[in-house]
């Protein structure tokens, strides 16, 4: 990607991604170098999020347009605009919801109904400007799962990141790995595989299959994707099955994989079905 002064797409994710790098350090920064043992660990753990993405962007490699920098730059909207604007956008609403219905409602049921909402909406608006900025390199509905995947890849790392430094403060045990390794357990292990990445992969496609077929039909299944997400990341966040039904470990492992596991087949759907109705891309000698 080259530098346009003229593009305003680009203007725009150059100041975002900056202003909120520069919040995002502020925040991380001295907790990072107060425990770098910890820090350094957390980062590389959660860091392996990436890994099946990348893998799954090698074997769709054919069939994809959008260059590096585009997956790149996504993978950057993910990891600052997003993470900060979900901080300060899901306090705003928690304190909405403490004012309306009382603050243990609101404890319980914030992240149910705020943290889905700003969170998706902000990763679909990354991933819609990449797509502006890249206009005329997207394949097809495929470019748009790896490109909201590698966004939120993104939240989910510095997301992961920010559990396990917190986790570690709190902790009182100094620079120690355990609790991160606990935090990556839980976070990483257990509720990594149907998380943030796989909800923006499902925004991802419904924006490309919008940016390719240029229909109001397709501008429809655009927002239809972006508001399933929501309703898919609500489900996951809600108490519903938290406690295994009483059935122990088992139980809540059950609970994890009847919640999440919808939108790792609906990824799964998305990509057998785009590999069906598209070709490969073109190499012009």
């Amino acid at each position: 990607m080259r530098p346009d002064p003229a593009s305003p797409a680009q203007w725009t994710a150059a100041l975002l991604i900056g202003a909120a790098a520069i919040l995002l350090l502020y925040n991380t920064l001295p907790v990072a170098l107060a425990y770098p043992r910890a820090g350094a660990t957390a980062l590389v753990l959660f860091s392996l999020f990436a890994l099946p993405f990348w893998t799954m962007r090698r074997r769709l490699a054919d069939r994809l347009a959008l260059p590096g920098a585009a997956l790149l730059l996504g993978l950057a909207w993910g990891a600052t605009v997003a993470v900060m604007t979900s901080l300060f956008g899901s306090r705003a609403l928690h304190g909405l919801l403490a004012t309306a219905r009382g603050p243990a409602w609101a404890e319980r049921w914030a992240p149910v109904l705020a943290a889905p909402v700003v969170e998706e909406v902000v990763k679909a608006a990354g991933v819609v400007l990449v797509v502006a900025i890249f206009w005329g390199r997207l394949h097809g509905v495929l470019d748009g799962i790896v490109l909201g995947a590698f966004c939120g890849v993104g939240f989910q790392i510095v997301e992961g990141y920010a559990f396990a430094m917190s986790s570690t403060v709190v902790n009182r045990a100094g620079d120690a790995v355990a609790p991160v390794v606990a935090v990556f357990v839980v976070r990483g292990v257990l509720a990594g595989l149907w998380s943030h990445a796989v909800f923006t992969a499902i925004a991802g496609a419904g924006i490309a299959y919008a940016a390719t077929r240029r229909t109001r039909r397709a501008a429809w299944a655009a927002a239809g994707s972006v508001a399933g997400v929501i309703v898919l990341h609500a489900v996951w966040n809600s108490p519903l099955l938290r406690d295994g039904l009483g059935l122990g470990a088992l139980g809540v492992l059950g609970g994890v994989m009847l919640k999440g596991l919808p939108a790792v087949l609906v990824v799964w759907w998305l990509v057998r079905w785009a590999k069906r109705t598209e070709g490969p891309v073109a190499v012009h000698a």
